[in-house]
């Protein structure tokens, strides 16, 4: 058989591609996918009682409604709890809302005002340009105390790479800073939770963990995609592309990292040296149990002297789990089993990491896969730090694009 699409991986973005070109009426698709079972990382497991994200953090929440209405046709929206966000950072000794700058008046006045003055001399209220790297980003646009404390022992955690490589073009991810309404935040000792640069609510089934989105989505077309197959190979053959010699596509839509593909004969050295720019982490995602009264959902804990970087508290958000669990997400360059774990996951492919050049490195990666019929698709296609609810609206985008059917009917 010739498909007419070829998925290659089977998370969010591959299947959420597939079930729209179905949707579209395209029949002939297959999805490949390397692991046992589909899902990647919105794979959800229930150890003890205790609901367990083995990806990490995941939550429903997106400023795109038709992302919403795609999700809700699928997992209607009375099976899901909603929740005012509620994270919070540990910082020198304190636990102040999320995120740090508006909230820098829940700090001891002391301390406050050292923040609040390092933050008024930042470069960019004196006028200085914008540098070219994150490091230096950091101090141009938060000051050097929230730099120092809090921006880059957490993202050296987080990431595992030096701030000073990673580049700029990423910094949506990064809360806007406005030095005259943090002012006007520690004036009021109140923060406007209208200014929350992101996820101020979120959705959280009702049952189970996050991969109940995912299969929701994936139902329809669960018979096309093939598991336990990974993808190593593709070649072009007349006006078809090869898979692994075997299956043959009018068009590949890869959602899977690049470097699993490097060695395929769609890539000349220029291809494979793209690819070979390209960085990501690997973090493990880790279930204990231990009492706590926080009502905190989740907490960024930049202290270096934990080896994890983030904690979230799993019956805050998903009370029909078992009592007093919560997991933690570490760098596997940082991780060391303490013996208290219930269970730990290791993901190969956690984040692709923005170092410096990123973004030229993988525009020539998928501007030649382009031209010969293979599109990038999601966090790992277009190698970009995506959440979920992006990499759906990002297979809506290019799904419309394959099948001239308007994004809107799409979703």
């Amino acid at each position: 058989m010739i498909y007419d699409y070829i998925v290659i991986g089977a998370g969010i973005s591959g299947v959420t591609a597939a079930r729209l070109l179905q949707l579209s009426g395209v029949e002939r698709v297959c999805v490949l996918e390397a692991a046992p079972t589909a899902g990647g990382l919105c794979r959800t497991r229930t150890i003890r009682g205790h609901v367990l994200d083995t990806g990490g953090g995941h939550f429903l929440c997106t400023r795109y409604p038709e992302v919403y209405r795609f999700i809700f046709d699928h997992l209607p929206k009375d099976q899901f709890n909603y929740f005012d966000r509620i994270s919070r950072i540990s910082i020198e000794g304190h636990e102040i809302d999320y995120p740090l700058e508006s909230n820098i008046w829940q700090l001891p006045p002391e301390l406050c005002a050292e923040y609040l003055a390092s933050i008024a001399k930042n470069g960019e209220t004196r006028g200085l340009p914008a540098p070219k790297n994150f490091e230096n980003w950091c101090r141009w646009k938060l000051g050097d105390r929230v730099t120092d404390r809090y921006m880059l022992p957490y993202n050296r955690k987080i990431w595992g790479v030096d701030a000073a490589e990673m580049d700029i073009d990423w910094l949506h991810k990064i809360p806007r800073l406005d030095v005259e309404q943090i002012s006007r935040a520690c004036q009021a000792r109140s923060a406007d939770r209208s200014k929350m640069p992101s996820h101020a609510g979120f959705y959280y089934p009702k049952a189970g963990g996050f991969q109940r989105i995912f299969d929701a989505i994936a139902a329809p077309v669960r018979d096309q995609i093939v598991t336990s197959y990974p993808v190593t190979s593709i070649e072009k053959r007349g006006s078809t592309l090869l898979v692994n010699g075997c299956y043959r596509g009018k068009a590949i839509i890869n959602t899977a990292p690049w470097h699993l593909l490097a060695d395929s004969p769609i890539f000349d050295s220029d291809g494979r040296s793209a690819i070979g720019r390209l960085r990501h982490n690997q973090l493990v995602v880790s279930l204990h149990q231990q009492r706590y009264s926080t009502d905190a959902h989740w907490l960024y804990q930049p202290d270096e002297n934990l080896r994890h970087h983030r904690s979230f508290f799993i019956n805050n958000f998903a009370p029909h789990s078992a009592p007093n669990g919560f997991y933690c997400e570490t760098n596997l360059k940082r991780w060391q089993a303490g013996g208290d774990e219930l269970y730990a996951e290791t993901n190969s492919h956690a984040y692709p990491i923005p170092t410096l050049g990123w973004a030229d490195s993988i525009d020539r990666v998928l501007r030649r896969c382009r031209g010969l019929g293979v599109h990038g698709l999601g966090r790992w296609g277009q190698w970009q730090y995506f959440n979920s609810d992006v990499c759906i609206r990002e297979a809506m985008q290019l799904t419309a694009q394959l099948t001239k059917m308007p994004a809107a009917i799409a979703s």
